[in-house]
């Protein structure tokens, strides 16, 4: 099920893993193991969406999506929320490493 699939395309590479996450974060919400879960990402949303949110290098942003009766949000910053409950701090984000200019 959703386990099997995210794993497959964990394996792609690091800026697969924001979708891991949320799928970990969604079991947790509904207290279930991952391979319990009986819905995947892709009934809801297309998950290239967030991997090229992750890869996304620029601004503050915050991207909001509806899964399985949850509100979820990913914010720039790498912050992950399910239904208001902040569940991540550390998403693997794209984020730039360039400092602004002083004058």
């Amino acid at each position: 099920m959703a386990n099997e699939r995210v794993r497959s395309t964990s394996t792609r590479g690091e800026r697969d893993e924001i979708i891991v996450d949320v799928v970990q974060a969604l079991a947790e919400a509904d207290r279930l193991e991952l391979e319990e879960v009986e819905y995947t990402l892709y009934e809801y949303i297309n998950p290239a969406v967030l991997t090229e949110l992750a890869d996304h290098d620029g601004g503050n942003w915050q991207f909001t999506f509806e899964i399985a009766d949850h509100d979820v949000t990913i914010t720039s910053d790498g912050r992950l929320f399910v239904d208001g409950v902040l569940c991540r701090t550390d998403l693997a984000l794209c984020r730039s490493t360039t400092q602004p200019a002083h004058g």
